[in-house]
């Protein structure tokens, strides 16, 4: 239990010096800069691309982090494998994006293709860190973390000095995260595990992608029912409206910090346990499942008293101020939300991962209706909603099944 306190402390430390900064860029001068409609529209083509590249990850992190931290003697078949896999299947998410929103004609096609090019790097980058995190390379992880927040921000910051609008801004943080993957990569090649592209096989795919793609398939559907909101904001009300509903999400977004530190260090934990030690295992589920619930309550009943104080400070124009509400009921499908983020690990590292996915299918199916519904009638309002609601769902699904399944299980080799 000390070290995954530890492994807690390595990623909470950097991430309480960097997150406010990233808080600050992404919200305050986001908006002051480039204006709520302008950062609506920023709003809305990060949701679009994170979609686009979140359907194309075929959960090929996740599924390293539970294999590698088993047998870290694999880490080079699949970092050769997986990582060059991603960067095809990044880049075919880019050009994916890019025709939807032509098709929806909803905006600049160069705001989308920079926020495509942020993404991509992003999720190079997320591949790396999955590598650290299947050894417990917490600190490593906590350096890149530092790195990409400092850079996105400098570089966001600088490009909307420049030209003050969504696309300068997208491009600036681009180069930034573009930067750190780099930086990244270096350390991981010499450090690490290096890139074998003698590895590379066919078979790998074949024996690996069945035991990955439910875990790509639930991460899509989580994306599906956590950013179509923004998109379909913006497409039937505009980007004011997507705009205020973006500022409250954002806060929001920064506080799932608390239920990510937990999972992270959680799931090779739980997956190493999961064959070895049944009581150990469902000693450290029930510790990390009441823990982050109590804190991620604690944190909400704060930021609930507060919100009208925070949104005032992020922006003080009469346009901002529906943001206090839709903040408040974002709060609920946060808690709810850290809830559910524990039931993931536990289903992920018990091999549940078929389960996770009909449960994250049927909320992502319930949560685009909902959004159809409620939008039209109640407007961001609506959209908040749907996802306090779609999460209720999750949370009943998940119930049945947190349990230590028995049986075996089958991995790539």
């Amino acid at each position: 239990m000390s070290r995954i306190l530890k492994n807690m402390g390595w990623l909470a430390a950097p991430n309480a010096l960097v997150k406010p900064l990233w808080f600050i860029f992404i919200t305050y001068v986001c908006i002051r800069f480039m204006g709520l409609e302008q950062y609506g529209v920023l709003t809305a083509a990060l949701a679009l691309m994170s979609i686009c590249d979140g359907s194309l990850n075929l959960g090929t992190s996740v599924y390293t982090v539970r294999e590698v931290a088993r047998q870290r003697d694999r880490s080079e078949l699949f970092f050769s494998n997986l990582l060059v896999a991603r960067m095809v299947l990044s880049l075919v998410a880019v050009a994916t994006g890019l025709g939807i929103r032509w098709m929806l004609g909803t905006g600049a096609m160069d705001v989308v293709l920079f926020a495509g090019t942020y993404v991509f790097f992003r999720n190079l980058l997320e591949y790396c860190r999955a590598l650290f995190q299947s050894h417990e390379l917490f600190h490593v992880e906590a350096a890149s973390t530092v790195l990409e927040k400092v850079l996105v921000v400098a570089g966001g910051s600088w490009a909307l000095l420049l030209e003050p609008d969504a696309a300068a801004g997208l491009l600036g943080m681009s180069a930034g995260m573009a930067l750190t993957f780099a930086g990244t990569l270096v350390w991981t090649t010499r450090r690490l595990t290096a890139v074998r592209f003698d590895l590379i096989s066919w078979d790998f795919y074949r024996k690996a992608l069945p035991h990955a793609l439910p875990l790509g398939l639930s991460s899509l559907f989580v994306l599906l029912y956590y950013r179509t909101d923004s998109i379909m904001l913006e497409t039937m009300e505009g980007a004011l409206v997507t705009g205020q509903y973006g500022l409250a999400f954002r806060i929001t977004e920064a506080m799932i910090l608390l239920p990510y530190i937990a999972t992270v260090v959680l799931l090779p934990r739980m997956s190493a346990l999961f064959e070895s030690d049944a009581k150990a295992f469902s000693r450290l589920f029930r510790r990390g499942l009441w823990g982050t619930a109590g804190a991620a309550a604690m944190a909400a009943a704060v930021v609930w008293a507060l919100a009208p104080w925070i949104i005032g400070l992020l922006d003080g124009s009469a346009d901002a101020e529906p943001s206090v509400g839709l903040l408040r009921v974002l709060l609920l499908s946060f808690v709810l939300n850290s809830i559910n983020q524990i039931g993931t690990t536990h289903l992920t590292a018990t091999h549940q991962q078929n389960r996770l996915a009909i449960v994250l299918a049927a909320a992502a199916v319930a949560n685009i209706v909902l959004n159809l519904l409620l939008i039209p009638d109640f407007s961001a309002a609506g959209a908040a909603w749907a996802t306090v609601i779609t999460q209720v769902l999750i949370l009943a699904g998940f119930l049945p099944a947190l349990r230590r399944p028995s049986g075996t299980h089958a991995s790539a080799s």
